[in-house]
């Protein structure tokens, strides 16, 4: 029986649609009855969503408006949704993988994002 050496080969294939950049920059999110409202900071960012570090747990599933500074005077509005959160071990903080929804205003500020993106 062949039996693997190579671990590298039993890893998942990676299913991410969009390439990824580190982005720590400050994100405000609010949900449309203002439920839930308040602040984080982004890990890492992409057309498709955000990684975010935060004190404030989401729960799965919740719908928000996100307000995402890329630069000084440069903020993005985009519509989100909480896809994962994981917690931190031994702290109050977690981190949630938020991904991007929305209508025509999305595709405009996907259109701002995939700009940012590509001169960094």
């Amino acid at each position: 029986m062949n039996i693997p050496t190579d671990t590298g080969a039993m890893e998942p294939a990676e299913k991410r649609r969009y390439s990824r950049i580190e982005l720590r920059q400050p994100i405000q999110f609010q949900s449309p009855n203002s439920a839930l409202e308040g602040g984080s900071l982004s890990c890492d960012l992409s057309e498709g969503g955000v990684r975010v570090d935060m004190y404030d747990f989401l729960p799965l599933g919740a719908e928000l408006t996100l307000r995402i500074c890329l630069a000084v005077e440069k903020i993005v509005e985009y519509a989100g949704r909480v896809v994962w959160v994981r917690k931190y071990p031994f702290a109050d903080r977690y981190q949630a993988g938020l991904e991007f929804s929305g209508d025509k205003t999305f595709l405009a500020a996907k259109r701002q994002l995939h700009e940012f993106i590509e001169i960094q």
